[in-house]
């Protein structure tokens, strides 16, 4: 399912960046595999909702039995089989291992997981999710970013960026290939990110994930 050549390949990348560690994975995803994501992505009903946040807006829904607190590792049938399958695999043995050698972390399962649609007027302020990330009940070591939108042009907001402060003037590094790319950074009372106000008519479909 994963590129595992591209994402080992960025390793030591991810490990050293600073001021904390991040990176950048294009062609996350064997190509067949991801246009078949890409292409039976979850429309727009009822299932989405829009989280009540001033500071970023989006459009989200889980997968099958999720919710904010846990992934579960369930069927979802209003999905397609490579979605199902796609989840089922983040539970796996395979993934978490080569996740914890690619980032260095000692990570043991998935935590959470949303599809997550953003458009015209979209926007994430820069913040971090540290206090969040150490809840004892929902923690987390790490979040990835995974996005399925083709044809971005260059320049234009809506990746995630990494930036050192509680300011977009900080920012250190913005993706503008959208199709089959990934950004993953470790959880640290410094992990700033957001993503620009999009003002074109555009749809940045994309999940999100975190690891323990």
């Amino acid at each position: 399912m994963f590129n595992w050549n591209n994402i080992l390949a960025n390793s030591q990348t991810f490990k050293n960046n600073k001021p904390f560690p991040y990176g950048f994975i294009e062609e996350v995803l064997e190509r067949d595999l991801y246009e078949k994501l890409r292409k039976t992505f979850p429309k727009e009903d009822d299932r989405w909702y829009i989280p009540q946040d001033m500071t970023r807006s989006a459009k989200k829904r889980y997968f099958g039995k999720d919710d904010w607190r846990v992934a579960v590792d369930s069927d979802d049938p209003s999905l397609s089989k490579e979605w199902n399958d796609f989840h089922h695999y983040l539970f796996s043995k395979d993934f978490i291992e080569k996740m914890s050698a690619y980032s260095g972390i000692k990570l043991t399962k998935l935590r959470h997981f949303i599809f997550i649609i953003n458009g015209k007027g979209d926007f994430n302020m820069p913040h971090h999710h540290f206090g969040e990330s150490q809840n004892a009940v929902g923690g987390y070591k790490m979040t990835c970013l995974m996005y399925l939108a083709k044809d971005w042009n260059k320049g234009d907001p809506g990746g995630t960026y990494i930036c050192a402060n509680e300011d977009e003037s900080s920012i250190i590094f913005e993706p503008h290939n959208l199709d089959n790319t990934m950004v993953l950074f470790k959880e640290t009372p410094v992990s700033w990110h957001g993503s620009r106000y999009i003002t074109k008519d555009v749809k940045r479909p994309s999940i999100q994930f975190t690891l323990d």
